[in-house]
């Protein structure tokens, strides 16, 4: 028994890592294992972080843990698979703990061989979990069967689980408690130049359900439109709350935001530690502050309009502190939803962010299927939005989404006919997903698509947003930006870098010494519809990151 002492636990970002490799979005550091990293030490365990390929590459950096948590999403199940492997074959007694958003999928849970599992929000089940156990250990050999702990799954013999089902939606005071770890981004290989994300609001504001679901009908009460906030909560019917195709308002429930001081306090924190590139992470950055204006649960995707002090509060503290001021880091936002952009809140953001990227959930030019499929804002929205953030100096990437459930060929050629008014608008790319059914949402039977390229009128889609991409590309030769430079690429003549304020990968012929600066860089020429060609000018600060530079 080892009642007496407390658990030192390795957790693996697995996140993205798909069958054991990131392939895109390379530069990208998610918040959700920093987070669950302070959580653990806050109980008074000991904890660190290691990147999937890290601790696959060298295992034995976990040699002196007693757990390994990991986290991971839907599509990491091969990945987690080889961690697991290696984790049992090295500590024959130690324990898996599973989280992120990996672990909704049950069917996938039954396959996989861990020990606990974390589903949805974690504060309040480890709160609950804590008050009884003194370690992870003393959970997995203290639960009885006959124990339904929400947010937890245990493992039984076999496939056999214990099912908590989701863990319950954290109260606003309680995600301010902690801060997510601030060392742990040292972790990651050029972290200093990576887009380190940082949490500003929890959850989402849409709280519409799509006309159809899976097994069910829109009754067309009328409730998750106009009913009273608190209301909306739940359907009549059982239909998930949200777009069709994303979990998040039923996993993490509405929007709640946290409080500027401690935002800011991590950032500084960040880039006290090398950090460059820092992005305000929310499934829409425009819910933040609006919860504060409502006494009721923020579940109205477009009303009451942006909490346009708060955001104006937040923005000026953050675009304050000196390295940003001087232009040696980097502040953007993730998503805006179009029908909380207005001319007021666009001129914000163009003062503290111009020359940034915004980026907007289009999904379709068919206002037939964005209502179907449970969208708050509708097409002509959605340019008025793009319109007003390229006037104010931003620059738009829009989403699109094809294979939607109950999507046609008349829908996808609406999308087509938009491509050239994106161009006209300003937007400088389209991102091109094929829908996922995920688990938890109003979509999650539905048959995942054949690729873009199997169908002859997506087909054409896929090749027009390939080719405008391409040609926007093009549009930035000659163009002076600042970049910071990152690693060596696969070739080893070229370095690779990312622009300060995001865009595509810049590759520059020069020599490794000029790793871990920030340059100035000329566009040369177009590698593809991703990457570009530069060369360097001049560079304008060497950084002191806390690793070593290879």
């Amino acid at each position: 028994m080892r009642i007496e002492i407390l658990d030192k636990v390795m957790v693996i970002d697995a996140n993205a890592r798909g069958r054991g490799r990131r392939f895109s979005t390379l530069d990208v550091i998610g918040v959700g294992p920093r987070l669950i990293v302070s959580l653990l030490k806050s109980y008074g365990l000991y904890a660190d972080l290691m990147p999937y390929e890290v601790f696959v590459r060298d295992p034995s950096i976990a040699k002196e843990f007693d757990v390994l948590a990991i986290s991971y999403m839907v599509s990491d199940v091969v990945a987690v698979k080889k961690a697991i492997e290696i984790w049992r074959k090295l500590n024959r007694d130690g324990i898996v703990v599973l989280g992120g958003p990996g672990t909704l999928d049950t069917d996938t849970l039954t396959e996989l061989d861990f020990d606990l599992a974390f589903k949805g929000e974690s504060e309040l089940t480890l709160d609950n979990i804590f008050s009884r156990y003194r370690s992870l250990y003393d959970v997995l050999h203290g639960v009885r069967e006959q124990e339904i702990q929400p947010g937890l799954v245990v493992k039984l013999s076999g496939r056999r689980l214990i099912d908590g089902g989701i863990g319950c939606w954290v109260p606003r005071e309680l995600i301010n408690r902690v801060m997510p770890d601030v060392d742990s981004v040292t972790k990651y290989p050029f972290y200093w130049a990576s887009r380190v994300y940082v949490e500003v609001v929890r959850g989402c504001s849409n709280f519409y359900r799509p006309v159809l679901a899976a097994g069910a009908s829109c009754l067309g009460c009328n409730i998750c439109r106009s009913g009273n906030l608190s209301s909306r909560i739940r359907c009549p019917i059982g239909i998930p709350p949200g777009c069709g195709y994303c979990s998040v308002p039923a996993i993490h429930g509405p929007a709640r935001s946290r409080e500027m001081d401690s935002i800011v306090g991590e950032v500084k924190a960040l880039i006290k530690a090398g950090v460059t590139r820092v992005v305000l992470s929310a499934p829409d950055f425009l819910d933040y502050g609006r919860d504060f204006l409502v006494d009721d649960l923020l579940t109205d995707p477009c009303n009451p309009k942006p909490n346009v002090d708060a955001i104006d509060r937040l923005l000026h503290s953050l675009t304050s502190i000196t390295e940003v001021a001087e232009g040696s880091a980097t502040i953007s936002i993730e998503n805006v939803k179009p029908c909380l952009v207005t001319e007021e809140v666009a001129e914000i953001l163009g003062r503290y962010l111009k020359d940034s990227v915004v980026y907007i959930g289009v999904e379709s030019c068919s206002d037939r299927l964005l209502k179907s499929i449970g969208r708050p804002s509708m097409y002509s929205e959605s340019l008025k939005a793009i319109e007003l953030l390229s006037k104010y100096g931003l620059r738009p990437y829009v989403y699109l989404m094809h294979g939607l459930p109950s999507e046609c060929d008349e829908d996808i050629k609406s999308t087509l006919a938009c491509i050239d008014i994106f161009r006209s608008l300003g937007v400088e790319k389209i991102v091109l997903y094929r829908f996922t059914p995920l688990p938890y949402t109003a979509f999650s039977s539905s048959p995942r698509p054949e690729p873009a390229v199997s169908n002859p009128i997506k087909a054409i889609l896929y090749r027009s947003v390939t080719n405008f991409n391409r040609d926007r590309k093009y549009g930035l030769l000659n163009r002076v930006i600042d970049v910071v430079i990152a690693a060596r690429y696969r070739d080893p003549r070229y370095l690779v870098s990312y622009p300060l304020k995001h865009g595509p990968v810049v590759l520059i012929r020069a020599s490794k010494n000029f790793i871990g600066t920030i340059a100035a860089i000329r566009v040369t020429g177009v590698k593809s519809d991703r990457l570009v060609y530069g060369e360097l000018i001049y560079v304008k600060k060497r950084l002191k990151p806390r690793q070593h530079i290879q």
